[in-house]
């Protein structure tokens, strides 16, 4: 996925000199940037190996573990949306794990060209044999923070996040 390695990361110092070169540089706004986006690319990379012994994606898991979480059945624009896909992406995935028993379609009473889409047995099955190995490797993955660290990501993370969604929504004029 094109990680950077520690040694690709620019140095701080590196940075701050640009900033003679080009002023309008924020050595911490990009070193943080860099950082931040560094992480979630390792993070990802490892938890995918993670799953991949237990032969899912990351995509399949969501769109599972959003199944099992809501009470009935889902329209293919809920699990696009919960799964942070397109819906094009969603109907690939549900494919798949229609194919392998995971989940079940059925007609939408409202909507005579959509299907609710809604967990099998099988696939809580599957749900439940996966996520005490991924949870513990995400766990493992997250240990050289403490527990006090690790909320303070979450709040910090959770704060980027409310302002990055207000640009976006800047950015569409207004449109949700």
């Amino acid at each position: 996925m094109g990680e950077l390695l520690p040694s690709q990361i620019p140095d701080y110092c590196r940075l701050c000199e640009l900033t003679r070169k080009i002023p309008e540089i924020n050595p911490d706004e990009v070193m943080t940037m860099i950082l931040l986006r560094s992480a979630a690319d390792e993070l990802t990379a490892l938890l995918q190996v993670s799953l991949d012994r237990f032969g899912i994606s990351e995509g399949r898991l969501r769109v599972l573990g959003h199944l099992i979480d809501r009470e009935g059945p889902a329209t293919h624009s809920d699990l696009a949306a919960a799964s942070r896909v397109t819906k094009g992406t969603v109907t690939g995935l549900i494919d798949g794990l229609e194919r392998d028993g995971l989940v079940k379609r059925s007609a939408c009473e409202h909507d005579r060209r959509g299907s609710l889409i809604e967990i099998t047995a099988e696939g809580e099955k599957t749900l439940k044999r996966i996520l005490p190995g991924h949870t513990r490797r995400l766990s493992e993955l997250m240990s050289s923070l403490s527990k006090s660290e690790q909320k303070t990501l979450t709040k910090l993370l959770r704060k980027l996040r409310e302002g990055l969604h207000a640009e976006i929504e800047n950015e569409r004029g207004g449109k949700s």
